[in-house]
């Protein structure tokens, strides 16, 4: 079984934090329960006169405060909105996923999946590296042209051994026919192609899936 991984590993733990809103007083409980209280009074022992006041006075305060939530609120609102729409100027640049590893659970697997290149070339050599960063495998490709482009790695070494259970990062480099310059295409970074604002979260649209802001790692610009 192989399963495609982020080389660091890195785990992250959240903790979310409810509450009901139902259970918070708002100005308008405050001048109900008011209302009651005079409306059931004692005519001999009427309400004192600072102590009305003194109601009168927290329910201004929290209005107040209604007023400052319901203003941030706004406020995030507009800046989620105004993030979202400055995503559609990352159109075009790469992102990086931070998935540009594969794990094998035990040996005898193959592995497909898709690097992004920038030019056409013809001497691509595809590389295999363990953990350690020592190279397991080697592949040279043939003409390849610019765009996402699928591989299939056997799981095997150069010696032509099934590898055993591992984690290892996936590379290509290249020169561009094109431009005459040096590549390098990692496992796991794409352009960007579309930005999706339909739902609460904005999506990236790279490397054929969708993907959550939150989820991308980094977005650089095009080498």
């Amino acid at each position: 079984m192989a399963d495609i991984i982020s080389s660091d590993l890195v785990n992250a733990t959240t903790q979310t934090v409810t509450y009901n809103e139902t259970s918070v007083l708002g100005k308008d409980d405050f001048l109900k329960l008011l209302m009651v209280e005079l409306q059931y009074q004692d005519p001999t022992s009427p309400m004192d006169t600072d102590k009305m006041l003194s109601q009168i006075s927290d329910m201004a305060v929290v209005e107040a405060q209604e007023n400052i939530q319901n203003q941030m609120e706004d406020m995030v609102a507009q800046f989620k909105l105004t993030s979202a729409y400055q995503l559609v100027g990352a159109v075009g640049k790469l992102a990086d996923t931070g998935l540009n590893a594969v794990q094998f659970l035990d040996s005898g697997h193959s592995y497909t999946d898709s690097l992004y290149y920038e030019d056409d070339c013809e001497n691509a050599v595809l590389t295999v590296v363990d953990s350690d960063e020592n190279i397991i495998r080697t592949i040279k490709m043939d003409y390849i042209e610019k765009g996402l482009r699928e591989f299939t790695w056997d799981g095997k070494d150069n010696s032509g051994n099934a590898v055993g259970a591992g984690i290892y990062r996936i590379y290509s480099e290249y020169t561009g026919l094109n431009t005459g310059k040096s590549y390098t295409s990692n496992l796991g970074v794409y352009p960007i192609e579309s930005v999706v604002l339909d739902q609460a979260t904005p999506r990236l649209y790279l490397g054929g899936a969708y993907y959550t802001l939150d989820s991308i790692r980094a977005i650089t610009d095009r080498q």
